[in-house]
């Protein structure tokens, strides 16, 4: 356990109260545009519980029955002929199971108190705020990915404090300072010092990541860390690459995620993508896997393909930004073009895209898979929990609770949720996509 003492709130402890400066990005736009949040004259910053857009419910899962098709069976009978026999509406039964989120923080009675008085930051009030973002960031990374908590693979093998990672690796999400798990992708078994691991340093370049020394937590690996190219970096305890079904699936233990959903294998909420096919996300290049600036020719190319799905526009895009920052610097360089830009109801903005039944923006994702964009279309999604929103545990009747007959006491914010999809081929995946330099 770490404990937030007076010493490690030295640097709130001052005398005089000044502005608190936050050294990292607090933007979740896919998780606060799904969970109805924001103002839509400004662009929010994700710091507070989600209280809108969820069914609430006391199971531990809940079921969906989807229509996989049309009616079929519709026809033109003749004046004296027989007519249409009647066929059975195409559905099927998936049932969603809630997964955990958990972000706990420890503080000493002392460091509580004495930060109430003229401090840089009230401890409580700091830690709660930090509790709740937390929590957003991690909830929106793993609505984004693909249920298993899986980052990167490492793809090289030593017993070292560096890692070499593959060419799918998000730096803007494995940042200098963010604690990771290394773990044996086929099992989730730890390959020898590899839980709870501080990320030191990292290099772009050449993919190599450097990792701290010292252990973070009771739980966690210190030193050398032994890894081979079986291994990847995972959020921490989340190693979800069991057989679906299984109770340690993809979205079992994870959220279900974004690329879940668009995927054109797999199972995904029970049902089999290759043997029902309208539960297919949809390439929207229709299976060009080249590298290609993203265009208006690529965008017209998706909608065209969508609307076999019944569906002409879209509420907005999201994606990797350095692939939407090349399409608007291509916009931008034809002659009379003016780039138009739109807000969501959250707030963020894009350029938007003309080509659908509606205009609709793009909007940039940090943590969205690089060198691709997703078109989302929010009616086919429903964020399900048993409460509107985080909370802290009170079930023995306070806030705090302590396991010891000493000074800190903990907090816990948890969080049972899961991502919802009611319809897959009415999300349109656009991958191998080149990125702005």
């Amino acid at each position: 356990m770490a404990d937030n003492d007076r010493a490690a709130w030295a640097t709130f402890l001052y005398e005089l109260r000044g502005k608190v400066m936050q050294l990292f990005a607090t933007e979740t736009p896919f998780l606060a545009e799904l969970s109805g949040i924001g103002d839509s004259n400004k662009v929010s910053r994700f710091t507070r519980d989600m209280d809108a857009n969820r069914d609430v419910f006391s199971d531990d899962s809940v079921r969906h029955t989807l229509i996989t098709q049309y009616l079929p069976g519709a026809g033109n009978p003749s004046e004296t002929g027989t007519w249409n026999v009647p066929h059975v509406l195409p559905s099927k039964k998936v049932n969603i199971k809630l997964v955990r989120f958990l972000v706990p923080f420890s503080v000493t009675v002392d460091v509580e108190r004495d930060s109430a008085n003229k401090p840089n930051a009230d401890a409580i009030e700091q830690l709660v705020d930090q509790a709740r973002i937390a929590m957003a960031k991690l909830e929106n990374l793993e609505m984004l990915g693909d249920g298993t908590g899986l980052q990167v693979d490492v793809t090289d093998g030593a017993t070292s404090l560096t890692t070499t990672v593959g060419v799918t690796a998000n730096f803007d999400v494995l940042l200098p300072g963010t604690v990771w798990d290394v773990l044996t992708r086929a099992t989730g078994a730890d390959p020898g010092q590899g839980k709870r691991r501080k990320i030191a340093s990292v290099n772009e370049t050449t993919r190599v990541i450097t990792w701290d020394t010292a252990s973070q937590a009771s739980d966690g690996g210190s030193g050398n860390i032994v890894h081979t190219s079986a291994d990847g970096i995972y959020v921490m305890g989340s190693w979800s690459n069991g057989t679906a079904g299984s109770g340690s699936g993809p979205g079992e233990l994870v959220a279900q995620g974004l690329q879940q959903a668009t995927a054109i294998t797999g199972t995904f909420e029970g049902l089999d993508k290759a043997a029902n096919p309208s539960w297919q996300g949809t390439d929207g290049r229709g299976g060009d896997t080249t590298s290609l600036s993203l265009s208006d020719q690529i965008l017209d190319g998706a909608m065209r393909r969508v609307r076999r799905a019944g569906i002409g526009s879209f509420d907005f895009g999201i994606g990797d930004p350095a692939v939407i920052d090349l399409y608007k610097q291509g916009k931008l360089s034809q002659v009379r073009y003016e780039a138009q830009e739109a807000k969501i109801s959250s707030g963020f903005s894009g350029i938007v895209y003309q080509g659908g039944d509606k205009p609709f923006p793009l909007i940039k994702e940090p943590a969205h898979k690089k060198g691709s964009v997703t078109l989302i279309d929010k009616g086919s999604f429903q964020l399900y929990g048993d409460n509107k929103g985080p909370t802290f545990l009170d079930d023995d009747g306070a806030m705090f609770r302590r396991f010891a007959r000493s000074l800190p006491k903990e907090a816990d914010l948890l969080d049972r949720v899961q991502l919802g999809v009611t319809k897959c081929n009415t999300l349109v995946f656009i991958n191998n996509l080149a990125t702005a330099a």
